[in-house]
């Protein structure tokens, strides 16, 4: 039995050697693959004024795409966007298969508004129309002329402050509209209301000083002599003369603009050593340094400075140069500083304003006075006071007129309607006829 043992452990060990090595039926593990790693890239974004852009950043990788969404404010509009390669779909921007960094750049554009202006007669306006950006607010700078005062100012949600009118947050196209009122009312039918710009030339130093307001007050005084709103004196003027009273109708007002068209005070002030009485006239040119004037068929020049002799005695308060007695350079009037204006201290006996006045009718046409001999020269001194043949009242009757050169301030009141009458046919017809015309849309 022995021998049996030890055959069968042979056959054993044979079979196991010979089962040695892989089983033909098990399958092999596959090898492991290592996918390329993916890049992937920061998109920014810049955008202006206007709206949004979400998500404001965004990192995204290669072969993949990312769409981004545009906001647009109230008032604005898409005006662009770009960067990145992408592609826009109204207020969408896709961006695909980024290869490096970059930036989203969007645009937008706030709609554009006009604010116009609109002014009735009696002042102006910086500026008739501004084009403004949605949201934004006008300034309009307000200058109503010296006769006149701003009535109103309305529309596009705005508020006045003193000349200075600020529009609301513009989202519309609108107007505001300026209304100015005159300090005096419009003459009674029949009569022009005929309204002509001054020019101030002062010529200071150290005799003269003369402020604004003086200016302003003598310019308002001369008005109401020549639209007889001179009450407290009219009502002094007897009953038989009372309607021989003139409205002329003219009316007088500071300069807004210079003649190459910028604003302009009508106030023109230069320093000099001169004499506003001279014969050579050197206060009205420039190169004996006086001021020249402008052109006197678009404005009244009037100088004011010193007018005293040596002694210092106010001599002449006055005197016009009227269109066809003089050269047309110096065509206008002159005025003492001391009698201009109507604030005191002014000169005794002539502190009502009243030589410009009386100036001014000579430059309008009457020339000569109501008193003194009569002469060819002082022909609206025959005039009947109303103009008509059968009136028994002359010009030379009335003592208390304007061109009664004898009387003090306080003692002059009044135009009569023969002299009104002699002035319009002198600006409509006569030498200054064309300072009317040019000045027709001013009326």
């Amino acid at each position: 039995m022995p021998h049996i043992r030890i055959y069968l452990i042979g056959i054993t060990s044979a079979l196991l050697w010979g089962c040695g090595g892989s089983s033909d039926s098990e399958t092999p593990e596959p090898p492991i693959t290592t996918l390329p790693e993916q890049n992937s890239y920061m998109i920014s974004t810049s955008l202006s004024e206007g709206g949004s852009i979400t998500p404001n950043s965004f990192e995204l990788a290669e072969n993949s795409e990312k769409t981004f969404l545009i906001g647009v404010n109230p008032g604005h509009e898409l005006e662009s966007v770009s960067g990145c390669d992408g592609t826009v779909d109204g207020e969408k921007f896709t961006v695909s298969n980024p290869e490096k960094n970059c930036t989203i750049e969007v645009k937008f554009k706030a709609f554009q508004y006009t604010v116009n202006v609109t002014t009735s007669l009696g002042g102006w306006v910086d500026s008739p129309s501004h084009q403004l950006s949605y949201g934004e607010s006008a300034k309009i700078n307000i200058n109503p002329n010296s006769d006149h005062f701003i009535e109103s100012v309305t529309g596009c949600g705005g508020t006045l402050s003193e000349q200075q009118y600020t529009t609301g947050n513009i989202n519309a196209n609108c107007t505001v509209d300026v209304k100015f009122s005159s300090h005096f009312p419009l003459p009674e039918e029949g009569i022009e209301r005929i309204r002509l710009p001054v020019v101030v030339h002062v010529i200071e130093n150290e005799y003269v000083k003369i402020s604004d307001e003086q200016i302003y007050s003598q310019i308002e005084a001369t008005n109401q002599h020549f639209r007889a709103l001179n009450t407290k004196d009219l009502e002094t003027i007897e009953d038989e003369f009372s309607p021989y009273i003139a409205d002329t109708g003219i009316q007088l007002y500071l300069a807004s603009h210079d003649p190459d068209g910028n604003p302009h005070s009508g106030i023109n002030r230069k320093t000099a050593q001169l004499s506003i009485i001279t014969l050579d006239n050197e206060y009205a040119k420039a190169e004996k340094g006086g001021i020249d004037a402008w052109p006197n068929d678009q404005y009244i020049n009037v100088w004011v400075g010193y007018a005293r002799d040596f002694q210092g005695a106010l001599g002449l308060l006055g005197r016009a140069n009227i269109p066809g007695f003089v050269e047309d350079r110096i065509i206008g009037v002159v005025v003492a500083d001391s009698v201009f204006g109507v604030i005191p201290p002014r000169e005794p006996r002539f502190d009502e304003g009243k030589t410009l006045t009386h100036e001014l009718g000579h430059l309008f046409g009457l020339i000569g006075h109501t008193h003194g001999v009569p002469t060819d020269e002082n022909t609206h001194r025959h005039l009947t006071c109303d103009g008509l043949p059968t009136t028994q009242c002359k010009n030379s009757d009335l003592a208390m007129n304007f061109m009664n050169a004898e009387t003090d301030d306080k003692d002059q009141k009044m135009f009569s309607i023969s002299q009104y009458q002699v002035m319009e046919k002198w600006l409509k017809t006569g030498p200054l006829q064309a300072l009317y015309l040019n000045n027709q849309d001013n009326n």
